[in-house]
């Protein structure tokens, strides 16, 4: 069938609703109607493999085989100094019987956001949440509450105090044994006490100002088995140790993706990454944040007094009596370079908050633009900075020649080093170009547009970036000591 992709002669890939040999036959069970309930996808099963006619992939916050139910949520908001990336949710079921059963999840926390909330898919007493090595008692309940939405703040009274900050150093030495019979002292004296731990387990002070302790493993590794999957030396994680569902990385210092595949590295100082985070999706421009308001008025401003200043300055050195040397060339093509330079700036930032506001979704849009955008905005940086830096040159030689100067040698030179300049400018940054990609970041529903640069590629760029810096500044300084 059309929608369907051929892998070789004889095996035809086909999409959820169709199967057979060449993908014509169509499943009925998930059309026309979708029986699955909340937005849920409708996967429809071959019978020959299962009893069932199709399953229900449900949205985040529903469960059920039609996903008819509504799962509990937790809204969390963070009231301490620092809010985390990434937090772990540790729900503890209890038991009279026997050992308390403990389901970790994770939950990434959006970007300038103080809040993140939780969907409860199994029966829980007790939610511990962890981030920067340190666990905050969130819920405790004697008994689970079904249908029951939760909203909580995390304070720094809610963090956990590891026993040896509230035991005195005599009780701390005792054996273990001996030392534990004293930790009822910490929840009578310490009226702020939510919880507390030791090496082996965790303590909570109930209404009464009782601890409760049970055994709890601080070291617990969800390491996925021992197989990493993660790049760039990410962090493997499970949910569960014994039966896991998920997995995630946890990515070190400027690297992010599913695998920490990519690198804010590359970014340099690219605006994506200092100011793509800003800009929420699916919000308004009018409700954005100040940060998006004012640096879109900002940018506006200086588009516009960029275009009336590079408007004048080509006037100006478009002149005859500009045109008889070459820095009269030089400053004109500067002039265009500049204006064309705010052009593409202004462009690159309004279309930034576009795509990050899902505006635009058009994939070859987005990825003509990745490749060229970043690429021409650095070309004519770089071009206008070896621009000057031949003004500089030929002043320098114009005070050292004085009349013997040669006007009409300086237009011919001008004229030819110029297509020189552009030329050998635009080649060391092709590697840019070529190196860029789209990536799709599904828990924040955005797309970014990101530069992958192998090992020598990344030693290249730093040296091309460095160069076309220093050199044209080396050459203006050093011109105008010259002089």
């Amino acid at each position: 069938s059309p929608d369907s992709i051929c892998l070789n002669s004889s095996i035809c890939l086909c999409p959820l609703n169709k199967f057979g040999s060449k993908c014509f036959l169509q499943y009925t069970s998930c059309q026309p109607y979708n029986p699955c309930q909340n937005n849920g996808q409708c996967i429809s099963i071959n019978d020959r493999i299962d009893k069932k006619e199709f399953i229900c992939l449900c949205n985040e916050g529903y469960m059920g085989l039609n996903c008819e139910y509504k799962l509990n949520r937790i809204d969390i908001t963070f009231r301490t100094d620092v809010i985390p990336s990434v937090i772990f949710a540790h729900w503890i079921r209890a038991f009279d019987d026997r050992r308390h059963q403990r389901i970790t999840t994770f939950k990434k926390v959006p970007f300038d956001q103080h809040s993140v909330t939780l969907f409860v898919k199994e029966p829980f007493n007790i939610l511990f949440i962890e981030y920067l090595n340190n666990s905050y008692l969130a819920v405790l309940r004697e008994e689970f509450i079904p249908l029951n939405d939760i909203s909580i703040d995390i304070y720094i009274d809610n963090m956990c105090v590891n026993i040896s900050k509230l035991l005195n150093s005599t009780i701390f030495n005792y054996n273990y044994l001996h030392q534990i019979k004293y930790y009822q002292f910490p929840c009578v004296e310490n009226l702020k006490l939510k919880c507390f731990y030791d090496e082996k387990h965790m303590c909570i002070c109930d209404k009464n100002r009782y601890s409760n302790c049970f055994e709890y493993n601080h070291h617990m590794i969800y390491n996925c088995r021992g197989y990493n999957y993660c790049q760039n030396n990410g962090r493997c994680f499970q949910d569960n140790a014994t039966c896991p569902t998920t997995t995630m990385c946890m990515c070190e210092k400027c690297h992010y993706g599913n695998k920490c595949q990519f690198s804010t590295k590359g970014f340099s100082l690219s605006l994506d990454a200092i100011f793509g985070y800003h800009v929420k999706p699916f919000i308004s421009f009018f409700k954005q944040s100040k940060a998006v308001k004012i640096t879109a008025a900002l940018t506006t401003i200086m588009f516009i007094i960029g275009i009336i200043s590079g408007l004048l300055s080509i006037l100006i050195f478009r002149r005859k009596s500009s045109m008889i040397v070459g820095s009269g060339i030089y400053l004109l093509t500067t002039s265009i370079i500049s204006l064309l330079t705010i052009t593409i700036f202004t462009i690159k930032y309004w279309q930034l908050i576009f795509f990050q506001m899902n505006l635009i979704t058009n994939r070859s849009f987005l990825y003509m633009n990745c490749l060229l955008v970043d690429m021409l905005l650095n070309f004519f940086l770089s071009s206008g900075d070896w621009l000057n830096a031949c003004v500089s040159i030929e002043r320098a030689i114009t005070s050292l020649q004085g009349i013997k100067f040669n006007k009409l040698k300086s237009l011919y030179i001008a004229k030819r080093v110029i297509p020189i300049i552009f030329s050998l400018t635009i080649l060391t940054y092709i590697h840019d170009a070529i190196s860029r990609q789209l990536f799709d970041d599904e828990d924040e529903q955005r797309t970014w547009c990101i530069v992958n640069y192998s090992f020598q590629l990344k030693i290249f760029d730093r040296f091309i970036n460095l160069f076309h810096f220093l050199t044209p500044f080396i050459i203006n300084f050093l011109s105008n000591v010259r002089r």
